[in-house]
């Protein structure tokens, strides 16, 4: 994620206790508030919050965006619970965060915010994004009616870090193995989509993740593809230079 600015002047935030604990894939681990605090936040899977963090080095703490992976009532509790994945590569305030942390710890938080949903009168769904994206993928993808057309293509280190995607719809999911390569440095989402054929129709197309490899594979749609700019969503998660 890219880094940003020591926090100064928060506007109004959320405390939440850290419930749980799990690790979902050798390289993603899930982690799960249930705190009387989050209720009335109507949160919605897919949305982003932005956390606060200790900095590796600094003594004030540091913000990184996150995705809701899901809101619901815990069903032993009836309190609201709030699931956020992280992912644990590179060395970074928000990884190493997410490495140590124990349940009966908080978390501070702002949002939720984000007002994307899929369309559900589009043709078809085109969702595209490295290991950062995924529990996006995985919330949007959930959203769709049972008979929506969809495409899914991930990019993750290896076969271990494959995960299921839910939800009623069968999506055609690809998934892009860097086997050994660092994260940002491959063309294999570029060249996937370079490649792909667009069904016909009306489609919306949701890509994010490494900056510079969206923001190569907009161009790319919008230049060379003729992709409607107003079907396609993309949003840059991290960069390997920090800025």
């Amino acid at each position: 994620m890219r880094p940003q600015a020591p926090v100064r002047g928060r506007v109004a935030s959320t405390v939440a206790t850290v419930a749980a604990v799990t690790r979902l894939t050798p390289r993603m681990t899930r982690v799960r508030l249930v705190d009387d605090s989050l209720a009335g936040l109507a949160a919605v899977p897919g949305q982003t919050l932005k956390i606060y963090v200790p900095d590796l080095v600094g003594e004030l703490p540091v913000s990184r965006d996150y995705t809701v992976r899901d809101y619901a009532l815990d069903d032993d509790s009836a309190r609201p619970s709030l699931d956020m994945d992280f992912v644990l590569h590179g060395e970074g305030p928000a990884a190493d965060w997410a490495r140590r942390v124990r349940p009966g710890e908080t978390l501070e938080f702002v949002g939720p915010s984000g007002r994307y949903r899929p369309d559900p009168q589009a043709d078809w769904h085109l969702f595209a994004g490295d290991e950062t994206a995924l529990p996006a993928i995985q919330a949007y993808v959930a959203m769709l009616p049972a008979n929506a057309c969809a495409l899914v293509y991930v990019e993750v280190a290896d076969i271990g870090e494959e995960q299921p995607i839910p939800g009623g719809v069968r999506p055609a999911v690809y998934w892009l193995h860097r086997d050994g390569r660092a994260p940002g440095t491959t063309t294999l989402l570029d060249d996937a989509l370079h490649a792909v054929a667009l069904p016909p129709g009306q489609g919306r197309i949701w890509l994010a993740g490494h900056t510079p490899t969206v923001r190569r594979i907009r161009a790319h749609l919008l230049n060379e593809r003729a992709v409607d700019r107003r079907t396609l969503y993309v949003k840059g998660f991290w960069d390997r230079q920090p800025r």
